[in-house]
């Protein structure tokens, strides 16, 4: 970008290479017409090349301060500031050209910390003036001292006066955004195609290896199934109590004045009939039998001769828990096992 000063009335071209100054020209106001001065800068222009143009002011001609504001002002800071450059400034917002610049915000305090940039509207003025017979039309107004520094600049020209910003320019930053995402989309598809092209590659051997692991598992289910047909009837037979046991075991839990005529075992259900005197008891006592449970009558009792009672009992057979047997079975064995005696050494046992 190229900068139009002036000095000791003279309007001074120059450029910004890095942080330092670059005259390309100057052309003495005084001296010479309208149209030559105009003439000369042309030529100036031809000789730095088609660039922007903007207005640089000394330092010496900007007020700038630090403003203290209500954090609320960052809403509508422009207007806010515009308010109140009688009260910070010796100018009114008539007499000037400004800008603003946030510096830090202090939340704690609730206040907003703005750096204030005044310049005469009179000395920016007259650049414009000149400016304008020549068919320029400024970029920005800035000062001096900050073009040469590294940070952000004031831009004193007021909102109405700057160019209209360039619809190419975003059509520009937004094809470039849309080819950054077309590679960045490239790049994440690319590592993808080529795990699918492995995927499709390892397909036949998938398919092949699932298929023998399916086969393996009809073979170990049908294993299951013909292993469990061959233990069912063993199985069977050990959850079932003998014959023997049971009868040892009803001939137990009978009371003495209990006669039977009828004794049937089915399966897992055992059924008699009889006579007895302790009708009330029965149920109670193959409750607490260790191989039947759930006794009941199935029909009701009779009144036969005397205080004896018909009855009709049936019950079910308990199935007995493989692994809880063969848990008491061994610890049974255990205990059967002889304790080695103590050596020799010691004193000879007392008789009794």
């Amino acid at each position: 970008m190229l900068w139009v000063g002036m000095e000791q009335g003279a309007l001074v071209l120059w450029r910004l290479a890095g942080q330092k100054r670059s005259e390309i020209g100057r052309i003495n106001l005084a001296a010479g017409a309208a149209a030559d001065h105009k003439i000369a800068f042309d030529a100036l222009l031809n000789k730095a090349g088609a660039h922007p143009v903007g207005i640089c002011l000394p330092a010496t001609q900007v007020l700038r301060k630090e403003v203290t504001l209500p954090l609320a002002a960052a809403e509508n800071l422009s207007q806010v500031l515009g308010f109140e450059l009688a009260r910070q400034t010796p100018y009114t917002a008539d007499q000037v050209y400004y800008d603003q610049r946030l510096l830090r915000e202090d939340r704690r305090a609730n206040r907003l910390h703005v750096l204030l940039g005044v310049a005469p509207r009179t000395v920016v003025d007259e650049m414009l003036s000149h400016l304008a017979a020549w068919n320029i039309t400024p970029q920005a107004v800035a000062v001096s001292d900050e073009l040469e520094s590294a940070g952000n600049c004031l831009n004193l020209l007021p909102a109405r006066l700057r160019p209209a910003s360039s619809r190419a320019g975003y059509w520009l930053y937004g094809a470039m955004a849309g080819v950054t995402l077309i590679l960045f989309a490239a790049m994440l598809a690319a590592p993808l195609w080529k795990k699918r092209e492995v995927v499709i590659a390892l397909q036949p051997a998938l398919t092949q290896a699932r298929q023998q692991a399916d086969a393996v598992d009809a073979l170990k289910q049908e294993q299951e199934r013909l292993l469990a047909e061959y233990n069912f009837p063993i199985e069977h037979r050990l959850t079932i109590p003998a014959r023997v046991a049971l009868l040892e075991e009803v001939t137990r839990i009978l009371p003495d004045n209990t006669w039977l005529q009828q004794l049937d075992i089915h399966g897992m259900e055992i059924s008699m009939q009889g006579n007895t005197s302790s009708s009330a008891k029965l149920v109670g006592l193959f409750e607490q039998s260790t191989l039947l449970e759930n006794a009941n009558f199935k029909s009701p009792l009779v009144k036969v001769q005397g205080s004896e009672e018909r009855f009709q009992l049936a019950a079910v057979v308990k199935a007995i828990d493989l692994a809880e047997a063969l848990a008491t079975q061994r610890g049974s064995d255990e205990n059967k096992k002889p304790v080695k005696s103590a050596g020799k050494t010691g004193a000879p046992a007392a008789k009794p």
